[in-house]
């Protein structure tokens, strides 16, 4: 609930019916003014005591939405001039209603807790001096002094309870505006994130793609190269793995193009299968010491499985040295571990690329872990993913 009134904007609905413009100071000034008028005319013929109290409710009247002080001040005034003159305007004081409803329906917490004060107060103060002193044609008697009290109630109690209501729905409208806003707006951040989840998910499939197969093609080009003359069926073994994954790369970028055209028509990219990867990579000349406990089941973890093996395994091919074996030991029994340690050149620099920041997001999307870094002359990726992929 709003205490006092918002800035104009989108999301306060009643801004506008708060805002005091020209158009609308001269239709309270108007009206204002006839009453004046028309009852000051009337009360002067009985009194012109009761003629000024009718004059003080019409400045009331007349800034009722522009000055919340100066009503209070012109009420007041109206009423205390009634009470010590013992001269009561039965007609004008019906101008407490509206002046009581402005209060009552205020924006502001202060003014509507100020509003009903001055509302309680005028009816203890209208009964108690009716009942004990009397005014105007009321003689000091107690039914007088009821009589009073639940007249004032009527008029200003029920102006202030009309206006009350109506700020209640007011807020209960701004309330809806609000929730359908927050909804929206939640919406919207919740199509954001995910936009960027994918992006994520294709900017790192991207790189798998690019990075695994230009390895690929590298490491089978140059050995290619070397066995040329003295091994033909070698280099034409590796040229053929070189046209393979070429293809596939192909593939696999083009599929990745289509998802960022987000037409709709294209399907994720097929996660590699871990037995697949480990192949290729034995097939590029990689040695790989594997050991398996447990069968691959498929799921989210298996998909993470096999990018991380194709990324940890790359990552050797690349930088690893490859007189010693890789040493793989994967663990499907509860959930999903992988160990994959290669022995490091003397002179090797690693850091943190898009590979490893690709892997660790993966892992983390399905709540497990992931390390990766030097252990004495090996580096070592070590993953857990749970049983239960979150």
């Amino acid at each position: 609930m709003r205490e006092l009134p918002e800035p104009a904007g989108l999301a306060d609905v009643w801004w506008d019916v708060n805002r005091i413009t020209r158009h609308r100071l001269a239709f309270d000034v108007a009206v204002a003014t006839a009453f004046g008028l028309v009852f000051g005319l009337a009360q002067s013929v009985a009194s012109s005591t009761t003629a000024w109290a009718t004059l003080a409710l019409a400045v009331a009247l007349a800034v009722r939405r522009a000055s919340v002080p100066l009503v209070l001040l012109a009420g007041l005034a109206a009423a205390l001039v009634q009470v010590l003159t013992g001269e009561v305007a039965v007609a004008a004081d019906l101008a407490y209603g509206p002046l009581a409803f402005v209060l009552g329906s205020h924006p502001s917490r202060t003014v509507r807790r100020l509003g009903l004060l001055c509302t309680l107060l005028a009816v203890a103060v209208a009964g108690v001096w009716t009942g004990f002193v009397g005014i105007g044609q009321f003689r000091p008697t107690l039914t007088a002094g009821i009589g009073m009290a639940a007249l004032t109630t009527v008029v200003i109690g029920g102006g202030w309870i009309a206006g009350f209501v109506r700020w209640q729905q007011r807020q209960a409208v701004q309330a809806r505006v609000d929730a359908a806003l927050g909804a929206a707006e939640q919406a919207r951040l919740e199509d954001l994130y995910r936009q960027e989840r994918e992006r994520g998910r294709i900017a790192a499939d991207m790189h798998d793609v690019v990075a695994h197969s230009w390895a690929v093609v590298a490491a089978q080009a140059d050995g290619a190269r070397y066995v040329l003359d003295d091994d033909p069926g070698r280099a034409e073994d590796a040229l053929r793995l070189i046209g393979d994954t070429a293809r596939t790369a192909m593939h696999d970028v083009r599929g990745l193009l289509a998802e960022l055209r987000d037409d709709g028509t294209a399907a994720p990219l097929e996660a590699p299968a871990p037995d697949r990867v480990i192949d290729r990579m034995r097939r590029t000349g990689l040695s790989i010491d594997h050991a398996r406990h447990g069968a691959p089941r498929p799921g989210a973890a298996a998909a993470v499985a096999g990018h991380v093996l194709t990324e940890a395994l790359t990552n050797a091919l690349k930088h690893g040295d490859h007189g010693r074996p890789v040493v793989l030991e994967e663990d499907w029994r509860d959930g999903y571990t992988v160990r994959v340690a290669n022995t490091l050149p003397d002179d090797a620099a690693r850091g943190e690329g898009h590979g490893l920041r690709g892997m660790a997001e993966r892992v983390a999307a399905t709540g497990g872990i992931f390390w990766a870094g030097r252990d004495g002359r090996q580096w070592v990726v070590d993953v857990r993913i749970p049983a239960k992929v979150g």
